[in-house]
């Protein structure tokens, strides 16, 4: 019988956006039974989609890269390319990562059932409140950028007319097609709506790998603060029975256990798709800001507007990342804090040593790293912000000296 009635309640809220979009894409676990063979097939199906859609902008994107000759051009082309190569990779390992995502989930609903008070049921529904709120700004300013990236930005250009006296109707992505041509319709509009359905599932990739992060380290940091209180209630100055205080250091270190445990399997689990999504998004923001620079002496205002907003939601992704880093490493140093300034002397002689190996572990590093190259953390996050600026500054130097052709 567990001690929290509602705990399939509380799940269904904490996870019901995420559950969402991942089911989507077919990759959401399913909990505690097997699949049925109709739901195999459906979630097969939605992967088969999900990759066709993926490949259809992909390679023809690539293929447009590689026959034009404008140096301009494929310079713009380039961080759409790669970031088509980033949703690929970041939903393979979606996928490949499904039992280790079980896991995480499992271990999850297991806290939530074994909750022993009102207020650690409060402590825990904050942070999951939390999570809950960046995965909705995550999801907010990438299907509003990325949407209106791949439909309102194309149609606002109209069609345009070349020295040739072609007219040519632009794509939300740039492409060559081989065996037909995308300007006549209804391959035109085809490839458009396909392209944009692609656009749906790339930004449900991010949204889905930002939505794991914050449930799973925002779960992590509500067991923290409840283990900072089982910590504060050690040391109380009355006991009710004899062996309380062994009952509840007893309890104090099997959660302190149980929450590294967590952090490792979640580290293990996101740490691949968390490094390409960091690395990935720096290298695009700093290409993007080269595009700017290029679009300015033009004076194009629809592109540098189009370049803004996806440097925008870019940015906005990475903080989210490192934001949720950041929350676990600050809980950590409260529960490290804590340990130190525990009122030890009010326990009985022999039980005050059984918190020198609780206050050991409580001080060791407790964070989340993309890849164990580089933490999550607002420094991350400053650190690629300076970066791009500095990138900025320089290609501007360059270009004030220098035409795009020199290069």
């Amino acid at each position: 019988m567990p001690f929290n009635e509602h705990y399939q309640d509380d799940i269904i809220y904490i996870t019901q956006l995420t559950r969402n979009v991942l089911s989507l894409l077919g990759v959401w676990p399913s909990m505690n039974r097997q699949r049925s063979t109709s739901e195999k097939i459906c979630k097969f199906l939605l992967i088969t989609i999900s990759y066709i859609l993926l490949y259809c902008v992909l390679i023809p994107g690539l293929l447009f890269w590689l026959i034009e000759q404008r140096t301009r051009v494929r310079i713009q082309t380039i961080p759409l390319i790669f970031y088509g190569f980033m949703a690929t990779s970041k939903y393979g390992n979606l996928i490949y990562r499904e039992r280790e995502i079980k896991r995480c989930l499992k271990h999850i609903e297991e806290d939530w059932k074994n909750i022993m008070s009102v207020n650690a049921r409060d402590t825990m529904i904050e942070a999951a409140k939390t999570g809950r709120r960046l995965v909705a700004l995550c999801g907010a300013f990438m299907y509003g950028s990325g949407l209106s990236f791949r439909s309102i930005l194309p149609l606002s250009k109209g069609k345009i007319v070349t020295p040739l006296n072609l007219t040519i109707k632009p794509l939300p992505c740039p492409a060559y097609f081989v065996f037909f041509d995308v300007q006549v319709s209804p391959a035109y509009e085809t490839v458009f709506l396909i392209q944009f359905l692609s656009g749906i599932v790339t930004y449900s990739i991010t949204v889905g790998m930002c939505g794991l992060a914050a449930v799973f380290v925002m779960h992590a940091c509500g067991q923290l603060k409840i283990l900072v209180d089982l910590m504060r209630n050690l040391v109380e100055e009355k006991w009710n029975e004899k062996n309380d205080v062994d009952r509840k250091l007893a309890k104090m270190v099997e959660h302190q256990i149980r929450v590294r445990n967590f952090l490792q399997l979640v580290e293990h689990t996101l740490q691949q798709a968390c490094l390409i999504e960091l690395l990935g998004c720096t290298m695009i923001v700093c290409l993007l800001g080269y595009c700017i620079i290029m679009e300015w002496e033009n004076s194009n205002g629809i592109a540098m507007c189009s370049y803004f907003i996806t440097i925008t939601s870019l940015m906005i992704n990475m903080f989210l990342f490192c934001y949720t880093g950041e929350q676990l490493t600050v809980q950590a140093e409260k529960v490290a804090s804590t340990s130190c300034d525990l009122e030890w002397y009010r326990l009985p002689d022999k039980k005050a040593r059984g918190i020198v190996l609780v206050m050991i572990i409580s001080n060791l590093p407790t964070k989340i790293t993309a890849g164990k190259v580089m933490d999550l953390s607002f420094k991350t996050f400053g650190d690629v912000r300076s970066k791009y600026l500095i990138i900025v500054r320089d290609n501007h130097n360059l270009c004030g000296t220098n035409t795009i052709d020199d290069y």
